[in-house]
């Protein structure tokens, strides 16, 4: 395992500035308000002190930064307009369960690539951990349990630098390359144990599942994630008994299907899908 950031060594430049040296200055627009906002990436000259007088006497040197921002968006993980020797990540403030914003930390020494295992710190959302710049760990074994692998970010157009992955637009600030999945195999590793349909994604990417019981053919959900693997989240008309706005399904292949008998119509999950997912189907009332 790389050498990961530790909390003690936040205190960083971290202002959305395009990538140059210490000492620079940006002017951006302003996210909350009219007009501009500065915001400065300059990094103090070593400094040099002496403690003390005679033997006892001590000097040290080093260079002070500013601290992390706590909250909004400083930079864009798009763009990775950073200083140099620093990455811009997506974060929440306050420790919330959804990013909220985005900051510049440093890179660490030997950063991971793509797909290489990783960790973050201090929480799943904090955006400090090990990964190389226009990376961001995800997928961790659990909430306590921060290793995970490096997955990468959007770039400017929505595309991936990973060919089987897909840009994944949240409405939070992250924007991850979820890597593409089989439905029918469900063949996520652990611990993102469920292949999901996207509304964002023109085809099926690993999620986690969410804590709880997962619900099975014909329950009530809210979203993909809510349905057991191998399930979808369809609307009422086609879920026969379906109690709510939307049901879970089973999935089905198209060339061999075999669907329950109160949803025994295997049909296919998309007028027009991509060539990978041709075979894709969806059990439905007649």
């Amino acid at each position: 395992m790389r050498t990961t950031v530790v909390l003690a060594s936040l205190a960083c430049a971290c202002a959305g500035a395009p990538a140059g040296p210490a000492g620079t200055t940006a002017y951006v627009a302003s996210t909350t308000g009219g007009g501009e906002q500065r915001w400065t990436t300059e990094l103090q000259d070593p400094t040099t002190s002496t403690t003390g007088t005679g033997a006892a006497a001590t000097t040290t040197t080093g260079a002070s930064e500013p601290e992390l921002p706590s909250e909004g968006f400083h930079c864009d993980p798009r763009l990775q307009d950073c200083p140099a020797g620093h990455k811009c990540t997506p974060f929440a403030s306050d420790m919330a369960d959804d990013w909220n914003g985005a900051r510049c930390v440093p890179l660490v020494a030997d950063p991971a690539g793509l797909g290489e295992p990783c960790e973050t710190e201090g929480h799943p959302h904090s955006g400090i951990d090990d990964c190389g710049p226009g990376l961001m760990c995800w997928y961790f074994e659990s909430t306590t349990d921060l290793r995970g692998r490096c997955l990468g970010l959007c770039d400017a157009d929505d595309g991936c630098v990973d060919p089987d992955a897909r840009c994944y637009v949240q409405q939070s600030a992250s924007y991850l390359c979820y890597p593409l999945c089989d439905p029918l195999a469900q063949d996520c590793p652990p611990p993102a144990t469920l292949c999901v349909r996207s509304s964002s994604v023109d085809g099926f990417i690993c999620r986690y599942a969410p804590a709880g019981e997962p619900a099975g053919a014909g329950t009530p959900c809210d979203g993909e994630t809510d349905c057991a693997p191998g399930h979808v989240c369809d609307p009422v008309d086609l879920v026969s008994g379906c109690a709510g706005e939307r049901c879970c399904a089973p999935l089905c292949s198209l060339s061999q299907p075999s669907c329950p008998a109160e949803l025994p119509q295997c049909q296919a999950y998309d007028p027009a899908p991509p060539p990978e997912y041709a075979d894709v189907g969806v059990c439905r009332a007649p």
